[in-house]
């Protein structure tokens, strides 16, 4: 019996995929908010603004429109945002915290593809990979922006920020969201069953089954003769 080959797929109404959905729908509203007015400079234009842009609206797409029959096409997306946060980590100040970053990133797209291909059988490394660097940009990165009053967030850099949360936060919520398909009975190839093959009695067996029932048609007579012999008596 051949095996159904393993998918992983989303339904679009399930709560994890609609949480997911509006998250990177607003992910782009405060990229766009962010950004405002920075587009002067063409690299950061296109690396800053519309990649991870064009990268949401493919996102959102792809899970409402393709997430139970193809969920693969995810990883595209998921990898025009990975360049995306891998350029953008170009410009940190610090040299280790940018590695780490880079480190990071490579292993959200290689662990994500190989989930929504098929290559990895559990969707529950990607739970962690997304889930805790939420909680890192939370409680280390941006509780200790907010404190340093020296140096207080602006309101563009604070939307971007915003958008890189509920970019991460999205992508927690489809892998919860996602699902392993279960077999069908008409996908799989079912054994075919032979007919029962008849076999004719051979001419010498059938005359060996006639000789008993012919004695004991010739031997009846005999019997019922001397049961009349002995009842005369």
């Amino acid at each position: 019996m051949k095996k159904q080959k393993l998918k992983f797929y989303v339904e679009p109404k399930s709560f994890g995929a609609q949480c997911s959905i509006i998250l990177m729908a607003l992910a782009i509203v405060f990229r766009i908010i962010g950004c405002w007015g920075l587009w002067t400079d063409e690299f950061y234009a296109v690396t800053q603004i519309l990649l991870p842009i064009a990268s949401g609206l493919l996102l959102i797409l792809f899970v409402a429109l393709l997430g139970r029959r193809a969920l693969f096409l995810t990883s595209l997306p998921v990898l025009m945002g990975v360049v995306f946060f891998i350029l953008k980590s170009l410009g940190f100040e610090s040299v280790l915290h940018t590695v780490l970053c880079i480190v990071l990133y490579v292993a959200v797209a290689v662990l994500y593809v190989a989930t929504v291909f098929a290559l990895i059988r559990t969707k529950w490394l990607l739970v962690p990979l997304f889930g805790l660097p939420f909680l890192y940009h939370i409680f280390v990165e941006d509780l200790a922006a907010l404190r340093d009053t020296a140096h207080p967030v602006s309101f563009a850099a604070g939307m971007q920020e915003m958008s890189v949360l509920c970019i991460m936060l999205s992508l927690f919520f489809l892998s919860l969201a996602m699902r392993k398909n279960t077999p069908q009975l008409e996908d799989m190839d079912l054994p075919k069953m032979r007919a029962p093959k008849v076999v004719a009695p051979s001419r010498d067996a059938a005359e060996e089954a006639e000789e008993p029932a012919a004695e004991e048609q010739e031997a009846a007579p005999a019997a019922e003769e001397e049961q009349e012999k002995e009842e005369t008596l």
